[in-house]
């Protein structure tokens, strides 16, 4: 117990990021759907798992914060990134992914039926709060001990975010760059997580369900 309390912040931190990307290298070898949300889903899960594992990372990955903005606010700033994903991102992501065919290296597959619903509602959900977790409260904690907690923090956690996508083409990682920054900017000025969840999760409802 003393072992995994002792561990630092970036070996924990790459740890819980290790079965996300593991799980994105065996998805891109998936032929059949159902196969391809299972690898997902353990990678996303697996990261969770480690969080958990280690006191030190869970006491930040899952700890309670505070609203500290109206909920009036809140619904501005989810309306805002998901008006911005749709137009800007998308206009991004298909502009650049046109020029450079190439840096495509798979899709998200199209599932039907039940199988869909499940992913809508479980798969998008998990997306949502797993990339949350990783990638705004511990990516935050990680770097603001050398970025502080300014802008060059929401930057720099956007790059890492994007690059997270790596897979998906330099136009869907310039989208997810401009989407994380402004959740990590909700994240910083609401003071709690959920709110970057919900908006993440209903960006993604949009994109993937319609």
């Amino acid at each position: 117990m003393m072992m995994a309390r002792s561990i630092p912040t970036p070996l924990w931190f790459a740890a819980a990021l290790f079965p996300m990307v593991v799980s994105q290298i065996v998805r891109l070898q998936q032929s059949d759907p159902a196969a391809w949300i299972v690898w997902d889903y353990a990678g996303r899960l697996g990261a969770l798992a480690v969080l958990s594992a280690i006191p030190a990372a869970r006491t930040i990955a899952f700890r309670f914060e505070p609203l500290r903005i109206a909920r009036w606010e809140v619904t501005i700033w989810i309306v805002g990134i998901v008006l911005t994903d749709h137009y800007l991102g998308g206009w991004i992501r298909r502009t650049i992914n046109g020029v450079l065919p190439a840096t495509v290296l798979g899709a998200y597959p199209e599932v039907q039926g039940w199988l869909h619903v499940v992913d809508i509602f479980f798969g998008l959900g998990l997306v949502a709060l797993s990339e949350e977790i990783v990638f705004r409260r511990c990516a935050r904690h990680l770097l603001q001990s050398y970025l502080d907690d300014g802008y060059a923090l929401v930057l720099a956690t956007s790059f890492l975010f994007g690059a997270y996508h790596w897979w998906t083409g330099f136009g869907n990682i310039g989208e997810a760059m401009v989407i994380g920054g402004l959740l990590m900017m909700l994240y910083r000025r609401s003071g709690a997580l959920w709110p970057a969840v919900l908006g993440h999760y209903l960006t993604d409802i949009v994109d993937f369900a319609f």
